[in-house]
């Protein structure tokens, strides 16, 4: 897998198998048009919320100026009528957006949402020092190396602008080429500019189309895996789990004699037929020890 950069005229998609430039190879057309859940993440304060309401076309309220501690969803067709926004006059997919806080908090229970989704959408504000945008990086690639996130379309957007910083620079700067082939993601690097944001989607519509049918199955196997990992959870911190074992591998205890002590009990219940320890109706003497013979 490698990256690819809406900025660069020439192909830098590194010979990945689904690349999906026109330089490369043409994109097998789709038979319908699917619907897929994408994932929109980003640190507190990197224009989430902005980028799913250009990608919905709505505006946003005057009086919802906060930071989003939750979630929202968005819904992007992608298109105009049969048209989609580059012009190609192909059925595009409909993106399912669901914005997820960015706060520490709440980037605790993304993983909960990594299992279900068909890509990701990872937002920075590239106007932010140094510092920030390697905090923010570092946050990505914990993304991209979860077990869930792997091999699943990412698509980057720059959400401001920066002087003198384009995105070839922060693509060198932070390792995106390594961090793509490393974890097997396809990643698009764009601006949240009408134009090259819209090429950005029409990409990860594209990508999504072809891997449609591989993603189905790995999204039903990555849910399923998580639904065991909670309910063993909890089976473990309630303690039914470990009671479930027990009873079911559970074994008689055998008491053992020594081979003396044996003999006196067999002795015993010879010159006592009428022991307590044994019910009369029980047939006689069908298990014991004979005494060895001198």
């Amino acid at each position: 897998m490698g990256l690819k950069c809406a900025k660069l005229r020439r192909c830098c998609c590194l010979s990945c198998p689904s690349c999906l430039c026109s330089r490369c190879a043409e994109t097998p057309q789709a038979a319908a048009t699917g619907q897929f859940k994408v994932l929109l993440l980003g640190a507190t304060g990197s224009g989430k919320t902005e980028l799913g309401l250009q990608l919905s076309g709505k505006q946003r309220d005057p009086d919802d100026r906060g930071p989003t501690n939750g979630v929202r969803c968005y819904r992007s067709e992608g298109g105009v009528g049969d048209r989609d926004r580059d012009g190609t006059g192909e059925k595009v997919a409909t993106l399912l957006l669901t914005e997820v806080g960015g706060s520490a908090d709440m980037q605790r229970i993304w993983p909960y949402y990594y299992a279900a989704c068909h890509a990701l959408v990872f937002c920075f504000d590239l106007s932010e020092s140094g510092d920030e945008l390697r905090t923010n990086f570092d946050l990505l690639q914990r993304c991209l190396q979860h077990e869930s996130v792997r091999g699943k379309p990412v698509l980057l957007v720059a959400t401001r602008h920066r002087d003198g910083v384009q995105l070839y620079d922060v693509e060198h700067a932070f390792g995106l080429e390594q961090l793509a082939r490393s974890t097997g993601c396809p990643l698009h690097l764009c601006h949240m500019s009408d134009g090259d944001l819209w090429q950005g989607v029409a990409w990860l519509q594209r990508l999504l189309l072809q891997l449609a049918p591989k993603l189905a199955q790995r999204i039903k196997y990555d849910v399923n895996l998580q639904s065991w990992q909670q309910r063993k959870r909890s089976l473990l911190s309630s303690g039914k789990l470990q009671r479930v074992h027990r009873q079911r591998f559970r074994r008689g205890h055998r008491r053992l004699w020594p081979m003396a002590q044996a003999t006196h009990e067999v002795t015993r219940s010879q010159s006592h037929s009428q022991s307590p320890s044994r019910p009369q109706t029980a047939p006689p003497a069908i298990f014991f020890v004979r005494p060895a013979k001198s």
